[in-house]
């Protein structure tokens, strides 16, 4: 694993994390201001991690079904997102935007209902984790489109086409870093969701 060449390409790819960043912060500012026209797309984010939540209502242990429910759902799809920038880049903005606008619209529900507070200690304490997690994936999958995008230019030039080689060549090498590295800081974020964030939310009434 190479970690050397993972941080190497990592301190390339800055305006990757610029950008993913500036759009997850587009997609939570569209969720706070303009939550009326995604109605359809929030709700339907929402009764679907209602559902999720709602399959482990009658667990045993509930709390270790939260933190598995939580880290598996959170490493998957930043697993998964990296992967399908393959497609051009379009499912990683696609899946910040939506993001975003979840963050945005609970986040002004809870400030209206409730109070700044109870905002900062439901998300903050894992989200700063998180939060940073869902964006550096991203940012790999949206630099694999635009790899994959390079490479569709670069078909007519042989030479052009090697160069980009290179750079897939290198990429891929990074991925089992990054993807560890992944893994490793939303397995914490979780654990952290499941028990100080859940203790902070305790007894929290949004009404």
């Amino acid at each position: 694993m190479n970690w050397k060449l993972a941080w190497q390409q990592a301190k390339e790819m800055k305006h990757y994390f610029i950008a993913s960043t500036l759009v997850m912060i587009v997609g939570i500012y569209m969720g706070a201001a303009s939550s009326e026209q995604f109605d359809n797309m929030i709700l339907g984010q929402l009764e679907a991690l209602k559902n999720i939540t709602d399959s482990i209502k009658d667990e045993p242990n509930q709390q270790w079904s939260i933190f598995w429910l939580i880290f598996w759902n959170n490493a998957s799809k930043s697993l998964i997102i990296i992967a399908l920038g393959a497609f051009l880049g379009l499912p990683p903005l696609f899946f910040l935007v939506v993001n975003g606008l979840l963050i945005g619209y609970i986040s002004v529900l809870v400030v209206e209902k409730a109070s700044w507070a109870v905002l900062i200690k439901t998300i903050l304490p894992h989200g700063i984790l998180e939060l940073p997690a869902v964006i550096i994936a991203c940012a790999y999958g949206l630099r694999l489109g635009i790899l994959v995008l390079k490479w569709m230019v670069a078909l007519p030039s042989p030479s052009r086409k090697g160069l980009v080689y290179g750079q897939f060549l290198s990429y891929f090498r990074t991925l089992p870093a990054v993807g560890l590295a992944l893994v490793a800081v939303l397995f914490v974020a979780a654990v952290i969701e499941s028990t100080l964030t859940f203790w902070l939310a305790t007894g929290v009434k949004i009404s």
